[in-house]
């Protein structure tokens, strides 16, 4: 199956994501949102499922646009990594995986890219969490810091230092625009405690 995904007479979009440098989950992952067949609810309604299609961070119907780049949550995970490396969000997933770091060293772009397949999956997380798992709502700041920490562990060891480099700047501008609302967050997720590998259905 891997063998034929990443054959010639798959969409070439396809194919660079099945290049990207992370774990076989988060390709799988990252194809299926590219493809648009990721199991959010309006997905599940399509499939004849009978359950709300409210979203669990707001009010508005759960769709891939929605759930990753429209919803406020998003729109504000989205916000920091554009203050922070100075280049404007994408607009959707093909905008994404296709023009949107045109013109970007390749090294850095390729680096980027598996930082933003990290928030992605972050996000896909924290939604099944609180759906499956019965967790409480959570906080923008602890899917950013999930999202900086499941960076860090998806680049090689000889990468990691830019990483690192990369999610402080990213948590600092976070922290930056929470203080100026008197907003205070300190409770950190440790990278041990973020296995790359959690279950989450796709």
């Amino acid at each position: 199956m891997y063998k034929q995904l990443i054959s010639i007479d798959v969409f070439v979009p396809n194919r660079f994501v099945w290049q990207l440098k992370v774990p076989l989950k988060i390709k799988i992952f990252i194809w299926l949102l590219f493809r648009g067949v990721i199991l959010t609810k309006d997905n599940l309604i399509r499939r004849h499922w009978q359950g709300s299609k409210q979203y669990c961070f707001c009010s508005a119907d759960e769709t891939i646009q929605h759930l990753f780049f429209a919803c406020p949550c998003a729109k504000f995970l989205w916000r920091i990594v554009s203050v922070t490396f100075g280049i404007h969000p994408p607009k959707n997933v093909t905008h994404m995986f296709g023009s949107w770091l045109h013109g970007v060293n390749k090294k850095i772009k390729n680096q980027i890219l598996i930082g933003i397949c990290a928030l992605c999956w972050a996000i896909w997380l924290c939604r099944n969490d609180i759906i499956f798992d019965n967790h409480k709502e959570q906080s923008y700041m602890q899917i950013l810091f999930k999202t900086t920490h499941f960076w860090v562990l998806l680049q090689k060891e000889e990468e990691r230092d830019f990483v690192r480099k990369a999610c402080c700047a990213l948590e600092t501008t976070t922290v930056e625009i929470f203080s100026k609302h008197g907003w205070m967050f300190s409770n950190r997720l440790l990278i041990d405690d973020v296995p790359v590998n959690s279950e989450a259905p796709v």
